[in-house]
């Protein structure tokens, strides 16, 4: 078989317009557990007391991961921080924001900093994947199709222990510390969290919004569970911004 073969058969399992219970074998009985296709959450107030925490099935042990989510703001002060992984080993285990001064993307591995040469744009949708590999220590990000050079950052071990995963807020140590300084405003939506490095057609379908890509066996969008705090509520969608050219097809 093929690799683009290969590849054909794992998407006829990741249909993005099932919002399906079962997962993998795994069947959430969590009541709570919600379907956030086509819907946002919004964060509409600069404060370290508006967040979003997603709250996984499982402690990890991953030896390598991608993170994938869509996002919309107008913030160009500050150094506004999307996503934030941490564990009691390290408060900063996964983050995703960019830096006010140059307006690039930095992501942070086990507490180690590393910038990437893409500049965030403000007042549109922005699709963006980032990956991690412990044995090579390798790091990648993706935006809008556009992708980094990639750089090594971060010692080469797996991620451990029981994560507190934070969408909006900055984690300066494990489970708070948040800091207005990297408080997010605007709309983040579509965030999965995978196990692995995605290929680049895997990347590239997600981000082109077609009607199927992977959705995350970690952290996903249509199958979430989620605390909600301050400010931040769920919209739909389409009643927030016009879509794009991609999604309208």
């Amino acid at each position: 078989m093929t690799d683009s073969t290969q590849e054909d058969h794992e998407d006829t399992f990741f249909i993005r317009f099932l919002c399906c219970p079962l997962w993998f074998g795994v069947v959430p009985t969590d009541k709570d557990r919600k379907c956030l296709r086509e819907k946002v959450i919004t964060f509409p107030q600069l404060a370290t007391n508006t967040w979003v925490k997603l709250h996984p099935n499982e402690s990890m042990d991953m030896s390598a991961a991608t993170v994938c989510l869509q996002f919309y703001s107008e913030q160009m002060s500050l150094d506004p921080c999307l996503f934030s992984l941490a564990t009691p080993s390290y408060p900063q285990d996964f983050s995703l924001r960019w830096l006010s001064f140059s307006k690039q993307y930095e992501m942070t591995i086990h507490s180690f900093k590393v910038q990437f040469g893409l500049v965030f744009k403000n007042n549109q949708w922005i699709s963006m994947c980032a990956t991690w590999d412990a044995n090579s220590g390798l790091a990648q990000m993706f935006v809008n199709k556009v992708a980094s050079f990639k750089k090594e950052v971060g010692p080469k071990v797996s991620f451990k222990g029981d994560p507190v995963i934070t969408l909006g807020q900055f984690q300066t140590q494990y489970d708070g510390g948040f800091d207005q300084h990297n408080a997010f405003t605007g709309f983040i939506a579509d965030v999965h969290v995978h196990e692995q490095v995605l290929t680049i057609r895997q990347i590239k379908t997600y981000m082109e919004a077609k009607t199927r890509y992977k959705l995350g066996n970690y952290i996903n969008w249509h199958n979430l569970m989620y605390s909600i705090a301050g400010s931040a509520q769920v919209e739909e969608k389409h009643q927030v911004t016009f879509y794009s050219k991609e999604e309208q097809q």
